[in-house]
């Protein structure tokens, strides 16, 4: 071939096999025009052995061969040339569509691994960012010690590249994961990190009551744990489609925030300002999450609701802890007349924030270095524990001791689990209104068993199932849909696990309750997400009891224990 006349064509089919480019509804396509590579005639074969699903998608009838003839689907794009050759394009399946545009992945990884930085990259359309926006990933190996960063990026590729076709999210790996046949295995590519990419606006906290709900808001439509006043919300991963979603959930909190406005003023301390002009003094309150259970002086102990929202489970540990240092504890904002985020990364995000707020003018120890924050989650709260401690020490916030008391372990099984009980509180949502609108009679009677049989179906405590026409469901049925959804990630630090001495001494290979895996399968996978090392301690008592008094004092113990092993 002479130069600039592109990639070498494929070659020309071997005996008795025929080669066609056809579009989706398997019609030819004109010289030029990308479609997928198809083969036919007798080198065919007729399928995958043991496998009919694979054969009946790949063997397609074909529509230009003799009755009972197969053509082949090999998942190639190409195009005819004008001499009758077919040059390729890549593959079919590295083909996207986002926000309208159809996207060549492989083009875009071209055009990364093109750029001197680059040693090795590759781009995912990826559909389950915390925020539930799809975005374009690109997974990179730099070239040097040091990454280029985000912007560099962006601006380098938008010489070879549509806008449309520019990552969303850059991350940088030391090297790309493989697979045992040496491929790389993107299903092993990590979540970006649900912090900004490094970029050069200022990190300044959100103030005002304004500013502090589109903080929330913009959070859980982004899926970031931290976005400062300054940071722009189309270079921070916006688009048109969470515009609407930001307007939507703006006037659900009070504020009246335009899709136009959110174009015109692109930074919370912009929006907030423009929202605080039109409406005047009728701004909402700002809900926050902490409660104070018990006062003392230094760093108090953070504790984590579990899935019932409410931070009154952690009273009777209060009670039975030594005195001296105080005891905060979150509480759901949907008990408080908030809203909470859809995910579990959402409500980590507010609470950090409520945290790092709080100490922001305080946060030095006696060295002049910040104070480990002290952190403890029980159940769900576990789990939202432990992603604080991960969006805490990103930003540079040491946290010890992590506690996590029975955190709930993702699983196939654990997974259906929880879809199942969401389900079951779909329809207690349903009695409960129903009851709300029935006047005292034995059929209200009636309704108020039923609901109570299916909360306590569903894993509601008594108490919280006796709240019947009272009980806050939609909050319990939010909280067990973020943690249907949540997927643990490795942490850097180390791991106190607290399990009950019930679901401990189960026979070997029995599972656990509520846990849905075995004892010994639940501490090895734990082990390895403590980066830092995992201490395993048991407590008298199950999930629930070892809350409760008197056997709360076991739990007490536990953290004098770790405390004096810290002073130490």
């Amino acid at each position: 071939m002479s130069p600039g006349q592109g990639q070498p064509p494929i070659g020309t089919p071997i005996r008795n096999t025929r080669v066609h480019v056809l579009d989706d509804d398997l019609q030819p396509v004109p010289a030029g025009v990308p479609g997928e590579i198809y083969l036919g005639g007798q080198a065919v074969g007729r399928g995958y052995l043991g496998r009919p699903g694979l054969t009946a998608a790949t063997y397609v009838p074909d529509p230009y061969g003799l009755p009972g003839e197969r053509l082949c689907r090999t998942g190639d794009l190409g195009t005819h040339r004008p001499d009758g050759s077919v040059e390729w394009l890549g593959r079919r399946d590295s083909q996207v569509k986002l926000r309208g545009f159809r996207i060549e992945l492989g083009e875009i990884e071209h055009a990364l691994r093109a750029l001197p930085e680059v040693r090795q990259a590759v781009v995912l359309h990826r559909t389950d960012l915390p925020g539930g926006e799809p975005a374009l990933v690109a997974y990179l190996v730099p070239q040097g010690p040091a990454a280029p960063t985000p912007e560099e990026l962006r601006r380098a590729l938008r010489a070879s590249l549509s806008a449309y076709m520019i990552p969303a999210r850059f991350v940088p790996l030391d090297e790309l994961p493989v697979n045992r046949s040496g491929k790389i295995d993107k299903r092993a590519l990590p979540l970006p990190p649900a912090e900004l990419d490094e970029n050069d606006t200022e990190f300044v906290a959100p103030a005002t009551p304004a500013e502090k709900v589109l903080a929330e808001i913009w959070r859980e439509v982004l899926g970031l744990a931290r976005i400062g006043v300054h940071d722009d919300f189309f270079r921070i991963g916006g688009s048109s489609l969470s515009t609407v979603r930001v307007s939507l959930m703006s006037a659900g909190r009070g504020l009246t925030v335009s899709v136009g406005d959110l174009i015109e003023h692109p930074t919370i301390a912009q929006l907030a300002e423009h929202a605080t002009r039109a409406a005047g003094a009728g701004l909402p309150a700002a809900v926050t999450s902490e409660v104070r259970l018990r006062e003392g002086t230094g760093e108090p102990l953070w504790c984590v609701h579990p899935t019932g929202g409410s931070a009154a489970w952690f009273v009777p540990l209060a009670r039975a802890l030594p005195a001296g240092r105080p005891v905060h504890a979150f509480q759901a904002r949907g008990l408080l007349g908030g809203v909470d985020p859809s995910t579990v990364t959402g409500i980590a995000a507010n609470y950090v924030a409520e945290i790092t707020d709080r100490t922001a003018d305080a946060t030095s120890d006696t060295t002049g270095e910040r104070a480990p924050h002290a952190l403890l989650g029980w159940s769900m709260g576990a789990n939202i524990a432990l992603e604080m401690a991960t969006q805490l020490d990103r930003a540079g916030h040491p946290v010890a001791p992590l506690v996590l008391i029975e955190p709930y372990l993702p699983n196939p099984a654990a997974r259906a689990r929880l879809n199942g009980v969401t389900d079951d509180l779909r329809t207690a949502w349903r009695q409960r209104d129903l009851i709300r609108q029935l006047p005292p009679s034995p059929e209200r009677d009636r309704a108020t068993a039923e609901l109570t049989a299916t909360l306590l179906g569903a894993g509601m405590s008594p108490a919280e199932a006796a709240l019947v026409e009272n009980a806050p469901i939609e909050v319990w049925h939010s909280l067990l849909a973020a943690l249907a959804g949540y997927e643990v990630r490795p942490y850097p630090g180390h791991i106190h696990l607290v399990v009950g001495s019930e679901a401990a001494g189960l026979p070997r290979g029995r599972t656990m309750p509520g846990l849905d895996v075995d004892y010994d399968t639940y501490l090895a996978r734990w082990r390895d997400l403590a980066g830092g090392g995992l201490t395993v301690h048991i407590s008298e008592g199950d999930h629930m009891s070892m809350m409760a008094e008197p056997r709360v004092s076991g739990i007490a113990g536990i953290l004098a224990a770790i405390k004096e092993g810290e002073n130490r």
